[in-house]
């Protein structure tokens, strides 16, 4: 550990923002250590205590930190001791809601059952039990999103809600809406970005840094918030549209998206924006986790990247191999911003490898 700190540490400028960056650990408990997510425990708090001794700003469990695939109290269970083992380390800790952290998972096999399941406010809750940490600027009547502002480096970290949809149990017990698979953003969350999170009027030479559980593709109106950051990049005018969102169900690069009957209202959004008199501003990147591989993309106007989960699972034939008591069990990063040379450097624990990005 020491060794990997002190290269992330000469590999960081005295101006970088630094930070710790995990993703889909999705703890289960299991007296099989070697079970899916068995283990993750032990990742989390690996990497609670290299934050500190890397000299991490903060760090970012970016979903999925629980499996979400049993009964109500087990998740419960599982959610608050993930949500401890993060903060040991004693740094500031932000939260990312992935498809599985909810529960739903276990309500659509249990479908007569919503009562297992957590509303996005009861998750921000647990994971949150004394409230945002200090600095958070929460949105309006939407749980686990919000922004942060690091005026140091002039950074807003912007995390988004990628799965804000209604928590709807119908009176026969089932859901309007499963989460695991049932992706989405609300009117709300989207005007909070719009008109509060990129309204940079006031921050010059500032840039902005978005986090989600998922990438955009895999919401059916996630292209609405794709052309919002592209005009917020841009520097021009946008109104969204319902040609702006796909019909349900569809499928974003092999995987089905929104199985359940898709409500309209929930989905198809009319938000304005105009960056016009703003100007042209950075956009840094768009990091986030879910597909359990490293990929950077560009392919959507700005930088993404795709970070390889911690879980020790090899889900993919590409994706590094894994192997328990081996230092291929984990797989977290720190990460380095560096404005100045306009590029983004990962330092890589475990499976996977460092490297880096432009913006």
């Amino acid at each position: 550990m020491k060794q990997f700190c002190r290269h992330v540490r000469e590999n960081t400028g005295a101006n970088d923002l630094l930070f710790g960056f995990i993703t889909d650990t999705h703890f289960e408990e299991n007296s099989d250590l070697r079970g899916y997510g068995a283990n993750s425990l032990a990742h989390m708090r690996n990497f609670a205590a290299a934050g500190r001794e890397c000299g991490a700003a903060f760090l970012i469990n970016a979903g999925d930190m629980s499996n979400g695939n049993r009964p109500r109290k087990q998740t419960q269970r599982e959610i608050t001791l993930s949500a401890e083992a993060m903060r040991s380390g004693g740094l500031p800790v932000w939260f990312a809601l992935g498809n599985h952290d909810d529960n739903t998972y276990y309500c659509k096999a249990e479908p007569a059952d919503a009562s297992n399941g957590f509303s996005g406010a009861e998750w921000q809750g647990l994971v949150y039990p004394d409230g945002f940490p200090a600095g958070t600027v929460a949105a309006p009547g939407v749980s686990n999103c919000f922004y942060v502002d690091f005026p140091a480096q002039k950074i807003r970290l912007l995390m988004l809600n990628t799965v804000d949809l209604p928590f709807s149990p119908r009176p026969d017990g089932t859901l309007k809406y499963y989460t695991i698979n049932d992706h989405g953003f609300s009117k709300a969350q989207l005007e909070f970005v719009a008109h509060t999170a990129l309204d940079f009027s006031e921050l010059p030479g500032w840039g902005l840094l978005a986090v989600s559980h998922m990438s955009l593709g895999f919401l059916p109106n996630g292209e609405i918030m794709v052309k919002l950051l592209n005009a917020f990049r841009t520097g021009r005018s946008y109104r969204s549209s319902a040609a702006d969102v796909k019909e349900c169900p569809f499928r974003f690069d092999r995987h089905p998206c929104f199985p359940s009957p898709a409500d309209p209202a929930d989905l198809v959004h009319t938000v304005e924006a105009d960056f016009t008199r703003q100007g042209p501003r950075d956009f840094i990147a768009h990091l986030y986790g879910h597909e359990h591989f490293d990929e950077v993309r560009t392919g959507r106007g700005f930088t993404e990247i795709s970070f390889l989960s911690s879980l020790c699972y090899q889900n993919e034939t590409f994706a590094p191999k894994r192997e328990f008591g081996t230092e291929s069990e984990d797989a977290w990063s720190m990460v380095s911003i560096d404005r100045a040379a306009r590029r983004i450097k990962v330092f890589r624990r475990g499976a996977g490898e460092d490297f880096s990005a432009a913006y």
